[in-house]
């Protein structure tokens, strides 16, 4: 990976996209983070003033996607050669229970923005002579899970968008990678959630460990990675024989309900 690579990286502010931020910064890189919350982002920034700058911005709000994205094809004179859409929140709870206000701002989070920026920024990434675009999935973008059915409906999406949009860009200077983490220790989990993956024997990561399999899919040009060999598996089985997995899931359903009773918000 070039240590001249410039990345915007979106829910910079805490969790993976702060993880992600270190890791590249430690790789020679230079580094732009958004999100909403202000505090965060200068408190993550300070950790290296002179490789990582900040931009305030709501990315379910179209007129401060635009500014972002002007923002980051600007920055420090040259503009950005790396996008990675890390933002996004989660959407747990079973589907007859969930508001219209709720299935919105998942989709809009997780799927439109991610999109409509990757859209403003794809001209000036197009225009350099290597670009990156890494979209931040999930496991259960490959895996429709009780409970999650509008946040793996985002993700379905998102991972559906990298495939067609790296396809698309075949013959560009422009790379589209998809990283699909398993359950991971960030403030989008709450503590009932913690609890149900310790009651369903689920490995959890640290951010730390998205962040270096997003450094070695940038490294080897791997345009696809789900992270653990045993969801990997899985999500293969998955999309060749969907039954077996059916009954493996719906055995699950007591314990998950138990939890999500109790107003789990994964």
């Amino acid at each position: 990976m070039s240590t001249a690579r410039r990345a915007l990286i979106t829910g910079g502010g805490s969790g993976i996209g702060t993880a992600v931020a270190r890791a590249l910064v430690a790789h020679g890189a230079r580094v732009l983070i958004t999100g909403r919350d202000a505090a965060k982002l200068q408190t993550v920034a300070a950790e290296a003033p002179e490789q990582i700058g900040v931009c305030v911005a709501d990315l379910t709000i179209e007129a401060d996607r635009q500014r972002l994205a002007d923002f980051a094809a600007r920055w420090e004179g040259v503009g950005i050669d790396t996008l990675i859409n890390n933002a996004g929140v989660g959407g747990g709870g079973f589907f007859d229970s969930m508001d219209v206000d709720r299935i919105n701002a998942v989709v809009q989070a997780n799927l439109i923005a991610p999109i409509c920026l990757t859209q403003s920024l794809l001209s000036h990434l197009k225009s350099l002579a290597e670009a990156r675009i890494v979209n931040i999935g999930s496991v259960f973008g490959y895996i429709g899970y009780p409970s999650q059915a509008v946040y793996s409906a985002s993700k379905f999406g998102l991972r559906g968008f990298s495939e067609a949009l790296g396809r698309e860009l075949d013959e560009t200077s422009v790379r589209v990678h998809h990283i699909a983490p398993r359950a991971t220790r960030t403030a989008m989990n709450s503590s009932a959630m913690d609890e149900l993956n310790r009651a369903l024997g689920n490995r959890v990561d640290e951010p730390e460990r998205v962040a270096a399999a997003l450094i070695k899919a940038l490294t080897r040009e791997r345009t696809n990675t789900v992270i653990g060999w045993r969801e990997a598996l899985f999500a293969r089985v998955n999309a060749i024989f969907p039954s077996l997995v059916d009954g493996a899931l719906i055995k699950q359903l007591p314990v998950i309900r138990q939890f999500m009773q109790r107003g789990t918000n994964p």
